[in-house]
């Protein structure tokens, strides 16, 4: 998810266990070590734009990397405080704002790579978007409490986290209901429509847990719909979109074509665009809330030109995402 929330996370929960011995310092050491994880995003300058892609949210995100931090940073804290404080205490402080961290980017769409650098699978949950306004201002709210309170006994301050962390959590338990609504909702226009398709996934949309995006693999292409908690409309509107799908094989034999193809978690969407072969990674969802479905920034590349050096992510679009469509977005979550 987005920095902050990132932040807030590591700093609620290292001021779990370190809080009643150093106080505030344990909301600043928390949400220091709760972004460190995305610091890989200083290794961009190393790597192209496709290898970046599969390097980001990999071994910094992962299992091994929580567990070897933690104890190095356990170890230097204890230290320098001169071991004052038990160095478990300080490892399940620092593991619990490091891993949290990953846990929380499984439940995004863009996937984490917790078994990296052993298996580079792509966890992902999809149920909740990077950038989650309410979620945040739960944690938000309370960190700033345990901040700006002066004077609080700390058993207070224990029930302020806890009550921090039982809250957001059960937001992220809110969203996994309202996935779960717009799944069945989604089976049932299938079934009604008696369409034959291979896999389908439900992706969240930007600022909000109501209207989700709904795309349905089929051999031919796929289809594209999506459906708010709050819509009155009786049936699903389904888009369905071609995709040069026996492309594929001869698209994995280059090695930039196999890394996008592992990104876009088996939701390629292969067109044939100004004489170039482009793959959106449709996972996401479609820019826009109405009509036809529209994609942007897809890699581009020619299959007759052997040196992948030439494949880049289209960047030429005007279209800039889903958030600059905030207007028709909040219509659609309305169900209009």
């Amino acid at each position: 998810m987005d920095s902050l929330s990132q932040a807030l996370l590591g700093a609620a929960t290292f001021a779990m266990v370190k809080d009643k011995y150093i106080g505030k310092k344990a909301l600043i050491i928390g949400a220091a070590v709760g972004t460190l994880p995305d610091l890989d995003v200083f290794l961009a300058p190393f790597f192209n734009e496709v290898a970046f892609i599969s390097v980001h949210r990999s071994v910094s995100h992962s299992l091994i990397f929580a567990v070897l931090t933690s104890f190095l940073f356990a170890f230097i804290a204890h230290k320098i405080t001169k071991q004052k404080y038990r160095y478990k205490d300080w490892t399940l402080a620092f593991f619990l704002a490091i891993f949290t961290h990953a846990l929380l980017d499984w439940c995004t769409t863009y996937g984490t790579k917790f078994l990296a650098p052993f298996n580079g699978h792509l966890f992902s949950l999809n149920n909740i978007h990077i950038i989650e306004p309410f979620y945040t201002s739960i944690l938000l709210i309370g960190v700033l409490i345990l901040l700006c309170k002066k004077a609080m006994p700390s058993l207070k301050r224990q029930k302020v986290i806890k009550l921090t962390l039982v809250f957001s959590t059960l937001y992220l338990c809110w969203t996994f209901a309202s996935k779960g609504i717009a799944n069945y909702k989604f089976l049932a226009q299938i079934e009604a429509k008696n369409i034959q398709y291979e896999k389908m996934i439900i992706s969240p949309t930007p600022l909000n847990s109501l209207l989700w995006n709904g795309i349905i693999k089929t051999k031919e292409g796929y289809y594209f719909g999506s459906y708010s908690l709050f819509d009155s409309r009786k049936n699903i509107e389904l888009y369905f979109v071609e995709s040069k799908n026996e492309l594929i094989p001869r698209i994995k034999t280059f090695k930039k074509g196999r890394q996008y193809l592992d990104f876009t978690q088996g939701f390629p969407l292969v067109k044939i665009e100004n004489n170039k072969t482009n793959i959106y990674a449709i996972k996401f969802g479609p820019m826009n809330y109405f009509g036809e479905p529209e994609f942007v920034y897809p890699l581009s590349l020619n299959l007759n030109d052997r040196n992948d050096e030439n494949f880049k992510i289209d960047h030429s679009s005007k279209q800039r995402g889903p958030i600059k469509n905030y207007k028709n977005l909040f219509k659609r979550i309305r169900g209009i």
